[in-house]
């Protein structure tokens, strides 16, 4: 069967979106699986630093994320599924399991911090444990 990355069943716990800068995690998280370039650049610090500690891998700025975005062949994901998003000031993480199109599960957890603590506040560095 063939999909395309936009084709994510998306499972949120009731309350997700109670905060707006929740939302902000759950759409850049989104963005992310389903190549969304555009929402990528809207939350995006320019110095963004996003830390894949399982691949022992590091992404530096804005430009390089989406670069790498565009050019990885990644994994199909069906769903995303969503345990819990925790968010104080300028700090936020959202957990959960991503499940593959050949039904695997990759038990995940992003910690961002913000460049600030306003709504305005762009994704400065993302933190990815992935199991």
């Amino acid at each position: 069967m063939n999909r395309y990355p936009n084709e994510i069943n998306l499972i949120i716990p009731k309350g997700c979106d109670n905060a707006p800068r929740k939302q902000i995690v759950i759409e850049f998280t989104v963005a992310i699986l389903k190549q969304q370039n555009d929402i990528v650049k809207e939350y995006a610090d320019e110095s963004i630093i996003w830390y894949q500690l399982k691949d022992n891998k590091k992404i530096e700025g804005k430009s390089s994320l989406i670069t790498i975005l565009q050019d990885e062949n990644k994994e199909i994901v069906d769903c995303l599924e969503i345990s819990q998003v925790i968010t104080h000031g300028k700090y936020a993480s959202i957990n959960g399991v991503l499940t593959l199109a050949n039904g695997t599960k990759i038990d995940f957890c992003d910690v961002y911090t913000f460049s600030n603590t306003a709504r305005s506040g762009k994704v400065k560095e993302i933190k990815s444990y992935k199991l």
